[in-house]
């Protein structure tokens, strides 16, 4: 089958093309809630029968009708449903523990980091993290390193794939105070744009740490598309969001918010899980340079990817952060 791989690359096409690469295989995806990029992602996979697909949310009532439209293209697949909250540790650790004592889930093959947040008022978490942070990045790395048991049990292939954003070029991580402690320091896309670096700079960490299990990590920005996600956004005063999005848009895009919205309009939401889709199932991609995915295709030019995103040394400082923000250390 062949596929062009640009910004309009659907994603149940290449579920199709790659099959052999769903069939039954484990998926565990963060973030199902109905009408978001994580649920067309799953709804789209069971078209090719996986074994099981592991969903981690804030609540079932919330992934129930992602659930369903699952069973309704595929009864067969079992899904598993866990509760967490990545904004909580006590919860995160508490799913994690649950899903490796499950007798029924001895691995998993496909790990996708896709739940987040976008531009949300200045907050500290129960765990005294700024939520952007815990809820992008750090509620992922307590996850994923808790889980990494079962994905190196699936062996040579077995993959994961972290949603950041093109955010990430905002701003990198603000080692010496990234919970925004300093009076007046607190920016929406500040936050956010140090969030999407820290999710890079893990994925380079832990990529450098699983290669010899031949495990690869890939990190995308999904494109613009409409949903809950922008939901913070739209709830700021009109007269600052069009002050701070024209900002954004020049530091992100470099060029205004009008111009952008113009020259690439929102992806359809199968337009939006093409990248995530392909990240976890094409297994050329290994062949190619490369850890960050930009319309469907692995990219390098810093026009797309920032180096303070993809700095080794950066990577390694954002890990021992991550373990003394968590309270726990990974020796992988």
């Amino acid at each position: 089958m062949s596929i062009t791989y640009d910004r309009n690359t659907e994603g149940l096409p290449l579920v199709h093309k790659f099959a052999d690469q769903v069939k039954g295989r484990t998926f565990l995806l963060t973030g199902p809630t109905p009408g978001g990029i994580g649920a067309e992602t799953v709804i789209s996979l069971a078209a090719e029968a996986p074994a099981t697909i592991i969903l981690i949310g804030r609540s079932l009532e919330k992934a129930q009708p992602t659930i369903d439209t699952i069973g309704k293209v595929n009864a067969d697949v079992k899904v598993k449903f866990f509760e967490a909250d990545l904004c909580s540790f006590k919860t995160v650790r508490k799913a994690a523990q649950a899903i490796l004592d499950d007798a029924e889930i001895p691995k998993i093959d496909v790990l996708i980091n896709n739940a987040g947040v976008m531009a949300t008022p200045f907050k500290i978490t129960e765990d005294g993290i700024e939520h952007q942070l815990q809820a992008n990045h750090l509620g992922h790395f307590l996850l994923t390193n808790k889980l990494l048991p079962k994905i190196i049990a699936a062996g040579s292939g077995a993959r994961l794939v972290f949603v950041t954003s093109s955010g990430h070029r905002y701003t990198g991580v603000r080692f010496e105070d990234p919970n925004f402690t300093e009076p007046d320091s607190y920016h929406e896309f500040g936050a956010y744009g140090q969030s999407k670096t820290a999710v890079i700079l893990y994925a380079v960490a832990l990529n450098k740490r699983l290669a010899s299990h031949g495990i690869r990590v890939f990190t995308l920005h999904p494109g613009g598309i409409s949903t809950n996600l922008q939901d913070h956004v739209k709830a700021l005063d009109p007269a600052r969001v069009a002050k701070v999005m024209d900002d954004v848009s020049e530091r992100v895009m470099g060029r205004s918010l009008a111009e952008q919205r113009e020259a690439e309009p929102w992806k359809t939401l199968q337009a939006g899980c093409g990248t995530t889709i392909r990240a976890a199932l094409d297994p050329d991609l290994v062949k190619e340079e490369g850890i960050y995915m930009h319309d469907t295709v692995l990219v390098t030019d810093p026009k797309w990817i920032k180096e303070w995103a993809t700095d080794p040394e950066l990577a390694e400082k954002l890990w021992k952060l991550s373990e003394e923000l968590v309270g726990e250390k990974f020796d992988i």
